[in-house]
């Protein structure tokens, strides 16, 4: 039987004879996405643009905050400690029970204001990834942001509008993502500072 450092290899190699690609440090960063979806197509549907790689690896070795809009991308982040998720402070609960905003929405405006030059990783809400692109709008210079929101519902189109902003960021170009994929991208900018 393979060890989980067994499998993860082999489904590594899958992946780059299956697609063709070199080891490229952004290759490697999208394989990581396809094997955390098990995938292929996701490969082609991810976009870097304004050199996140050493914007996000700059970012890290500042020790700046990783801002993600859900637990479940702030959990799947390994090896590095500096992350928060505002989504359950209870101020972002009362006041979506008053406005009627999502929690993701409001949690996001909560940490532009706090954390202005903080990595967003936001791998689960539409709406967390609007409110984000609004405070860029606004003047808000974040590091880097990771951006895969999943559904139906506004998430290819708060995707595509990302890409009208002049920041660091990764994004797909599809309704597929989800904080697996999130979560994967991070650690793979984190594998490459500790390569």
């Amino acid at each position: 039987m393979l060890n989980p450092g067994e499998i993860y290899r082999k489904s590594l190699e899958i992946i780059y004879n299956s697609l063709g690609i070199d080891d490229s440090k952004e290759n490697r960063i999208k394989a990581r996405a396809v094997h955390a979806t098990g995938d292929l197509d996701v490969f082609k549907t991810i976009v870097f643009k304004n050199d996140p790689l050493n914007n996000g690896i700059n970012a890290l070795r500042l020790n700046r905050f990783i801002v993600t809009d859900v637990n479940m991308v702030m959990s799947g982040i390994t090896r590095y400690n500096r992350k928060v998720c505002l989504i359950n402070d209870d101020d972002v609960l009362l006041k979506s029970k008053m406005t009627g905003l999502s929690r993701s929405y409001l949690s996001i405006k909560k940490a532009a204001s706090i954390y202005k030059d903080a990595i967003y990783v936001i791998g689960d809400a539409p709406t967390a990834l609007m409110s984000l692109i609004e405070e860029v709008k606004k003047g808000l210079r974040p590091s880097l942001v990771i951006a895969t929101p999943v559904g139906f519902v506004s998430a290819l189109e708060s995707k595509i509008d990302l890409l009208s902003c002049e920041i660091p960021l990764i994004t797909n170009i599809s309704r597929k993502g989800g904080s697996p994929m999130a979560a994967a991208l991070m650690n793979g900018i984190i594998g490459e500072l500790h390569a």
